[in-house]
């Protein structure tokens, strides 16, 4: 740990030496006046009182630029930029400039005249000013109809890009609840990068950044509720509150409730047989019938203070599931080489889970136009799961039991300077992760791999990096990063240390890109990524699915390493994203056969090393009041596993049609059908599936009413086969997805304050 204390030193004074002794030093960022846009490449000049040039330079994709400079009475700022009024600002300034659109009542008034969404080196930014998904509710609903956005699977996915890590003005989101408590209307606009730079992390695949109009003064609240009817009842309710004033402090505090169930009737088929003897084959055929009811908890209290170009400020989390019942009943039907076996069986799992965690940060303007940056965190999570399953009328019953103790130190420090027309960031984070495992289990049919076990592991992790961004002009842009991570790990079993499950390695992680925009923007770039397995993939322990099929981590996992070429075009409202990429130790999920105890076992292991090959495209068109949104996803791969050696190389593809109604009345409709192909992804082979689901949306002064239903049709199927050693598995999963929910929002006071702490090891706090 030493050594990681004095390269983030010496990395802190390398960056420091660009300094020279100055009486004042400008850092500020160029905003829309309306929406509190980031104003890009504006033209910023340095003026002395007579109007005399002393310096000029481009704001940067995020409106910021610098100057260093001796004071004197009379000096100003001019700034000038395309479709904005030319704005003249006396010295010393904010760091917030704000300059007025020209063509604000055009793009707020015609509908579908104004471009919401545009292309950027990293990805897409999109105004929510004047746009239509800023009436629907909350951030949560405003995110699902976004270009590039898929939540067909209950979660937000970027396109390609996997589930995104989200910020709220450059603070991490850590639940959805957050999302749902900020009005959508509160938002100035959206990024969305699908080719993060080197302080993301190494396992961020894409980010989503929010953020939000300027402050108002005074007391703001929003209040929230959310009925939901499936085959179960759910409902939440959300109240959120902050008070910001003219000293630069911001309250703000945020309580939420939910309660969700659902009911599914699953269908699963496993066929699997010894590899020494191919003839001796066992079929298990077993419907069930699952119900689930859970409650969640969760209250935060945090504040902010700007004094001057600097702030501060403090957040703490809680978050509690009280309870959680999952309930099954199923019937398996057991074929051995003619004789059949009939067993039914009756489960119940209950869990109980809380978390606690502080995030405190510091924002501080250095000389020369430096900014420091410190996050810290700590975070400590507890979590219980119980269950029992009957067999046949408790002829074999079986216990299992868990309790997992986990914490969290993590620390990040970032410094970012802009020179010239290159922004430069660099950093160091460190983290130190301890994870507890207690297991006891138990069985009356005698099953000797269920015994009882304490695994402990604990984690080491240090980072450094360094980015840059270049924008010589208009045209042109060129970014890049270097990140370099060393993780050591102690495994200990049963409290004796397992040095083959002890691991230690170092990563080093370069990132490259160059954007050329003109009527047609062009990016090409290259990027490696790293992603380490969840503590509960790696414990052993055996849990009970089927009276043939069990569950079980592996100790053994090693982390996954992505290397990815792109190049992505954006034209008008056409986006075309294609890529290439190499997956070394990437982790699935496989079936084997235990033939010692004669049950089929699914287990996470690491792949062979693959290449895959993904394009996906987006289509924006306007008809009137019609207003459809065409996105598509390809991807192919060249996976060879398992023994007999199997290929999984089928073409999958996803087809969404997202359409939007304006209707007279401040009404707008949602109608968006969604489409999942066959082929495969690593060792899945999906067979294919299909929902449409229908929003209306209406605001009305401060009040915003959400009406929505979720495949209508009833046809959303979690239909996949798999293929691996000795083991043909097939899933058909139906239920919980056919919905109708109603959301009603208050809103007192439009702008909200919103806390400005991140999270500084996010990666890690998903792991616990």
């Amino acid at each position: 740990m030493k050594k990681h204390i004095i390269f983030s030193i010496v990395l802190f004074s390398n960056i420091v030496m660009f300094a020279q002794n100055q009486n004042y030093n400008i850092r500020s960022r160029v905003l829309t006046l309306e929406d509190s846009i980031p104003v890009s490449f504006a033209t910023v000049r340095l003026m002395q009182p007579d109007s005399v040039m002393i310096g000029s330079t481009l704001t940067d994709l995020n409106g910021l630029f610098g100057f260093d400079t001796t004071l004197k009475e009379g000096m100003f700022l001019s700034i000038s930029s395309v479709g904005c009024k030319n704005t003249d600002v006396v010295l010393p300034c904010d760091t917030m400039i704000y300059i007025e659109s020209t063509n604000k009542l055009a793009e707020v008034v015609v509908r579908g005249s104004k471009k919401y969404v545009k292309g950027t080196p990293r990805g897409l930014q999109i105004s929510m000013a004047g746009n239509p998904i800023a009436k629907l509710g909350n951030a949560m609903e405003a995110i699902k109809y976004l270009p590039m956005i898929d939540t067909s699977g209950g979660g937000i996915s970027v396109l390609g890009h996997g589930t995104p890590v989200v910020y709220i003005n450059n603070r991490l989101v850590r639940s959805t609840s957050e999302l749902s408590s900020l009005s959508a209307n509160d938002i100035s606009n959206v990024e969305i990068i699908t080719n993060p730079s080197s302080k993301y992390g190494a396992n961020v695949s894409s980010v989503i950044l929010i953020r939000t109009k300027k402050l108002n003064e005074g007391f703001h609240a929003v209040a929230a509720g959310n009925v939901s009817a499936s085959e179960e009842w759910s409902e939440s309710v959300d109240v959120s509150l902050n008070y910001h004033t003219k000293s630069g402090l911001t309250v703000l505090g945020d309580l939420s409730y939910g309660f969700s169930g659902f009911k599914q009737d699953r269908h699963y088929i496993e066929c699997f047989y010894s590899e020494s003897n191919p003839e001796s084959k066992y079929r298990s055929d077993t419907y069930s019938k699952a119900k689930s009811k859970s409650q969640s908890l969760m209250a935060d209290a945090g504040l902010n203070y700007d004094f001057g170009t600097n702030s501060i400020g403090a957040k703490y989390t809680f978050q509690r599931t009280p309870k959680s019942h999952y309930s099954g009943n199923a019937k398996s039907v057991i074929d051995y080489q003619g004789t059949e076996d009939v067993i039914a069986s009756i489960s119940d799992l209950y869990n109980q889970s809380s978390m606690h965690h502080v995030n405190t940060f510091g924002s501080f303007a250095l000389p020369v136009s430096i900014w420091l940056r410190i996050d810290a965190d700590y975070v400590k999570s507890y979590r219980t799961s119980n269950s029992g399953v009957d067999e046949n009328n408790s002829t074999n019953m079986v216990y299992n039991s868990n309790v997992s103790k986990a914490s969290l130190w993590s620390g990040k420090i970032v410094l970012s300077r802009k020179i010239s027309k290159v922004e430069i960031e660099a950093g160091s984070e460190i983290s130190y992760t301890r994870n507890n495992q207690d297991y006891l289990g138990a069985s009356t049919g005698n099953l000797d791999f269920i015994t009882p076990e304490t695994d402990n592991v604990k984690q080491y992790l240090y980072a450094g990096f360094v980015s840059f961004n270049w924008t010589p002009n208009n045209i042109w842009n060129m970014y890049g990063g270097l990140r370099l991570e060393s993780t050591n790990t102690d495994f200990r079993q049963n409290n004796v240390l397992r040095e083959d499950l002890s691991k230690s390695y170092t990563d080093l992680l370069p990132n490259l890109g160059i954007s050329f925009n003109s009527s047609i923007r062009m990016s090409l770039f290259y990027r490696a990524s790293v992603s380490r397995p969840g503590y509960q993939s790696l414990d052993n322990t055996y849990v009970y699915v089927t009276p043939t099929l069990w569950e079980t981590g592996n100790p053994e996992l090693r982390s996954t390493l992505r290397h990815k070429i792109g190049l992505n075009l954006y034209y008008k409202k056409f986006i075309l994203q294609s890529s290439f990429t190499m997956n070394k130790r990437n982790v699935t999920s496989i079936y084997r056969y235990d033939n010692t105890d004669c049950i089929n076992v699914v287990q996470p292991v690491n792949l062979p090393d693959y290449n895959s090959f993904q394009l996906v495209a987006v289509q924006q068109l306007d008809f009137g009041f019609w207003h459809p949104t065409i996105q598509g996803v390809f991807y192919v791969q060249d996976l060879k596993y398992g023994s007999p050696v199997r290929k999984y190389d089928k073409p999958l593809y996803t087809l969404s049609l997202n359409n939007r109604f304006d209707i007279p009345g401040s009404f707008y409709a949602y109608l968006n059908l969604f489409g999942l192909g066959t082929g495969n992804q690593d060792v899945i082979y999906s067979r294919g599936s299909w929902q449409a689901s229908v929003t209306l949306n209406k605001t009305w002064k401060s009040w915003a009413f959400t009406l929505s239903a979720n495949d209508i049709f009833n046809t959303w199927r979690q239909k996949f086969d798999t293929f691996t050693n000795t083991v043909d598995y097939s899933s058909d999963i139906k239920g919980g997805s056919r919905s109708i929910a109603l959301s009603i929002r208050y809103t007192l006071n439009a702008a909200k304050g919103k806390y400005k702490g991140k999270t500084s090891r996010q990666d890690e706090i998903d792991r616990l």
